[in-house]
């Protein structure tokens, strides 16, 4: 006899998978928005230094100015945009350790299943070869 929770468990391993999935890609978007903060940041960071060197006219300050203020207003959405993000990426991982330990009971009950099938089939072998023994005793006790 089957087991009759195949097909859950089945389900559980496809949304234990494709939660997996899902995680792996909002973790590749948290990196690459890492690099670009990272990028952003050192651009921001040479653009101040020649705002430093003080061999600018005033159009060219202002100008400079001007960049670091964008600088800053890109990073700020950046950081958001990584703050919501991460959010997400808990909220997957924590729907994808529920399911993984739901895939993980299915499979404990499924081993349960087996190993009790197991034991039936060894008994019933067991109480057929003592019926054969106990038929084999008797004749050979009427043969005497």
């Amino acid at each position: 006899m089957p087991f009759r929770l195949e097909k859950l468990l089945s389900l559980r391993q496809k949304e234990e998978e494709a939660l997996k999935n899902e995680l792996s890609k909002i973790r590749a978007e948290i990196r690459k928005l890492e690099e670009e903060i990272e990028q952003v940041s050192n651009s921001k960071k040479i653009t101040e230094e020649q705002l430093r060197s003080g061999v600018q006219t005033g159009a060219q300050v202002a100008f400079l100015i001007y960049l670091v203020q964008m600088y800053d207003e890109h990073l700020k959405k950046l950081k958001l945009k990584l703050s919501n993000i991460r959010k997400i990426e808990e909220e997957t991982l924590r729907a994808y350790l529920e399911k993984r330990t739901e895939r993980r009971s299915f499979e404990k009950l499924k081993e349960r299943y087996v190993r009790a099938q197991l034991l039936e089939a060894d008994r019933k072998e067991r109480k057929i070869i003592d019926e054969v023994a106990l038929q084999k005793y008797i004749k050979s006790l009427e043969g005497r």
